[in-house]
């Protein structure tokens, strides 16, 4: 797994939403998005290709930063893991979706094992306590 450019990682998730064909998920605890116009239209132009996009936030903090997208929202107890994947692309990292200069680290995964590993483990520990958050 190579560890991204610090100054990178943004246009990595940004490149990892436009090249899906089927589906996104998002996973960020916490998420503020202001002044990431570029991020927010991928997003949304993902959604109005009929990609099915999926965002995974901490419980209680509901759509803060988030609502302008159109996007399902989901609130997971306890959550602090942080992914973005779609069908063929997947980055772990220790960043939250939050615009700040903070250097975080983050990694895509190359192979296709390490893929599924990162889709079991989600499948077992996020989505069955996601709740659906309603705006």
């Amino acid at each position: 797994m190579p560890i991204l450019n610090p100054f990178e990682n943004i246009s990595s998730i940004i490149s990892l939403i436009e090249n899906a064909k089927k589906f996104i998920v998002i996973v960020s605890p916490y998420s503020k998005l202001e002044g990431w116009d570029k991020l927010k239209n991928a997003i949304n132009n993902a959604s109005g290709k009929n990609i099915d996009v999926s965002y995974y936030v901490r419980e209680g903090e509901g759509s803060k930063g988030i609502e302008a997208l159109n996007v399902r929202i989901y609130e997971v107890p306890m959550l602090h893991a942080k992914m973005f994947f779609s069908e063929s692309e997947a980055i772990i990292s220790s960043f939250h979706l939050i615009n700040n200069s903070d250097i975080n680290w983050a990694f895509k995964l190359k192979n296709h094992e390490e893929y599924k590993e990162l889709i079991n483990f989600f499948e077992l520990y996020i989505k069955p306590l996601a709740k659906t958050f309603e705006k």
